[in-house]
């Protein structure tokens, strides 16, 4: 079985990986559903990483405040974030499958800069990944 601090490079590694996907749809303009869908995925697992460097257990979800509302318990610099994640809520689940809902050029370039910041204060924090 994994350590926890395996386990929290590994979903550093693999957000990373949505991160670059992401920046490459953004480039080649992909559909801007998708590119944000990996947005979202990434700041999942760049929180989930934290917990799991903490060994703190935490559920099954793609909520990013009820993550964040873990992590800041051990993290306080991540309070920062809580404004802005919650506009990554459709991108985890509603965006995939309601076409209705699509991100603007505007929403994407948002959520990129978010999900760098994220990935860059997480990695400040967990530096020894």
């Amino acid at each position: 079985m994994k350590s926890g601090l395996d386990h929290a490079r590994d979903l550093v590694v693999k957000a990373e990986h949505d991160l670059r996907i992401a920046e490459i749809g953004l480039e080649h303009h992909a559909p801007l559903d998708t590119v944000c869908f990996h947005f979202q995925q990434a700041a999942e697992k760049l929180l989930k990483a934290t917990l799991t460097y903490r060994s703190i257990a935490y559920p099954a979800t793609h909520d990013l405040i009820a993550l964040l509302n873990l992590a800041v318990r051990e993290y306080p610099a991540l309070e920062e974030f809580r404004e802005a994640l919650p506009s990554f809520f459709p991108y985890a689940v509603r965006m995939r499958y309601d076409a209705a809902l699509y991100p603007s050029p505007e929403e994407a370039t948002f959520a990129w800069e978010v999900a760098k910041e994220l990935h860059a204060a997480v990695r400040r924090l967990l530096a020894d990944l």
